[in-house]
């Protein structure tokens, strides 16, 4: 009886021993397959692209003969301005007849818009710095001509210093005048 006792355990004794040498084979194997995986990555990195494509096409033929290959393709368009170029201007006409027309004339009307609206803001500018500077001109005459009636009626000091400082004031006004329109200018480019 002792004999079949121990002919199980040291069966069992022995598939415990094979199944502890396994897993240290397969981590030992799988140590070397990432080893060797590693110095073929790095082999292939040192390989000049051309190479590896002429490689890769050679093994696509061998195996798909038929020479079947997918291939996907994502493109992506980008455009700028109001109007898209021709060959999208022409999809749109395939959508429906007369969309490229509509788009053109969009693009047409949008921009007689921009000049008008661009044309009356310089009017404008225009048409208030002629005002300004005729009112400068009234103004000027007019404290000219006081500072003049009192030099004439005897009263020579008062009449030079209104004189004097308006000369000066506008004189400041516009140097500095023009170098303020001018900065916001320099600064927004």
């Amino acid at each position: 009886m002792s004999d079949q006792t121990d002919t199980p355990q040291k069966e069992l004794t022995q598939e415990q021993e094979l199944s502890k040498q396994l897993p240290e084979e397969m981590a030992k194997q799988l140590d070397k397959g990432k080893q060797e995986l590693a110095e073929i990555e790095e082999f292939l990195k040192q390989l000049p692209e051309e190479l590896l494509a002429s490689v890769l096409s050679e093994k696509i033929q061998q195996e798909e003969p038929n020479g079947v290959i997918k291939v996907v393709k994502a493109v992506s368009q980008q455009f700028s301005g109001p109007i898209p170029p021709p060959h999208i201007l022409g999809d749109y006409d395939k959508v429906q007849v007369g969309f490229a027309e509509r788009i053109i004339a969009m693009a047409e009307n949008e921009q007689a818009h921009r000049h008008g609206i661009e044309h009356q803001a310089l009017s404008s500018e225009i048409t208030i710095q002629k005002r300004g500077q005729f009112f400068a001109l009234v103004v000027s005459l007019v404290i000219l001509g006081g500072s003049m009636f009192l030099i004439y009626s005897g009263k020579e000091i008062s009449g030079s210093v209104l004189a004097g400082t308006s000369l000066i004031g506008l004189a400041y006004i516009f140097i500095t005048g023009r170098k303020s329109d001018e900065s916001p200018d320099k600064e927004s480019q």
